[in-house]
């Protein structure tokens, strides 16, 4: 089952009860909508339209929040119907569990602690095991009618993976780099003409055969001395300019040009280069799979809504309300 379904679409925490069909008592209450034979009350409405400004910001524009909320309330009755019509329901057990979750993600250890959190939200355990079981089971429609439906095979993944890999997956030049660090006061040219001095006796040394890490642990002042000067694998872009042009220079140079910078002087080791590429799609396959079910879901499911709606009666009774539906609908 889709991971984001409860979190994104089915916002169901102010619920405490979940509108049936058309009944005597319920029509001497004014309706704000009627979707097919299922009615969303006054009474409804307003409780959720409570909660909400209670758990959320709205914004200032309280009418286009109030919309917001019935169709988010519209879209409940229709996946209500449809549960109907699949004969889809939690079971006990999954309602019990559910509610051991909410136990444990509030750390409430015992049944006193659960009962006292439960009243300061003003619940009880048979209205919180009520919205458990009404999301529950508007999830199970949604899983079987939208996330079963996704495909995210290979053949499906790799045409993906060709159109995006320049956006997510490039892999800049690399190198390693091995660095002997001097430092000088910028504003003593005698300072910079010493370092300038014992680097050009660190390469004489490399070049006589000494080994660069050593050289580095024994002349370097950077932070890398300890490691022989050993910066690891640097990008392209990783480094300052004049140092990035040294390392990733054209042609390639194992030991280019010392770097001279305002307080500091830079003798560098290149090896191990490695060309911009992409990283291979066996190795990004799950985070692409994780991207475009994000993308796919969020599609699917609203056409899917939007196919519920076409082929439902709806009709909203507030004036307000039904205003903004219009213009939402204007605006496309």
């Amino acid at each position: 089952m889709h991971a984001r379904m409860g979190a994104r679409f089915l916002l169901f925490a102010g619920a405490l009860g979940v509108a049936g069909s058309v009944s005597a008592g319920e029509l001497v209450e004014s309706i704000v909508a009627r979707v097919n034979d299922r009615l969303i009350t006054h009474t409804e409405f307003e409780k959720r339209y409570a909660t909400t400004l209670r758990g959320a910001q709205t914004g200032s524009d309280q009418t286009e929040a109030r919309r917001k909320l019935l169709d988010e309330m519209i879209r409940e009755k229709l996946l209500e119907e449809r549960a109907r019509e699949l004969s889809v329901a939690a079971t006990d057990a999954e309602v019990e569990e559910a509610v051991e979750r909410v136990k444990r993600q509030y750390n409430l250890a015992t049944d006193a602690e659960f009962d006292a959190a439960l009243a300061a939200s003003k619940l009880t355990r048979d209205e919180l095991k009520r919205q458990m079981r009404h999301t529950i089971t508007l999830q199970k429609v949604i899983g079987r009618d939208v996330t079963s439906q996704l495909d995210l095979s290979d053949d499906t993944l790799r045409p993906e993976y060709e159109r995006q890999k320049d956006k997510l997956y490039r892999v800049p030049d690399q190198a390693r780099v091995g660095e002997i660090v001097l430092r000088f006061d910028p504003n003593d040219p005698a300072a910079r003409e010493s370092a300038a001095a014992r680097i050009e006796e660190a390469r004489a040394k490399i070049q006589g055969g000494i080994p660069f890490a050593e050289v580095a642990r024994d002349t370097s002042e950077g932070n890398a001395r300890a490691r022989g000067g050993d910066l690891g694998l640097v990008s392209k872009g990783e480094l300052l300019p004049a140092l990035d042009a040294a390392v990733f220079s054209d042609p390639p140079e194992e030991y280019p040009a010392p770097v001279l910078l305002s307080g500091s002087i830079h003798l560098l080791r290149v090896t191990e280069r490695k060309a911009a590429g992409y990283r291979p799609f066996s190795e990004v396959r799950e985070d692409l799979k994780r991207r475009l079910s994000d993308d796919l879901y969020d599609k699917r499911f609203g056409e899917y809504i939007e196919k519920l709606r076409r082929d439902a009666f709806i009709k909203i009774y507030d004036p307000a309300l039904a205003k903004a539906e219009e213009k939402k609908e204007e605006k496309g």
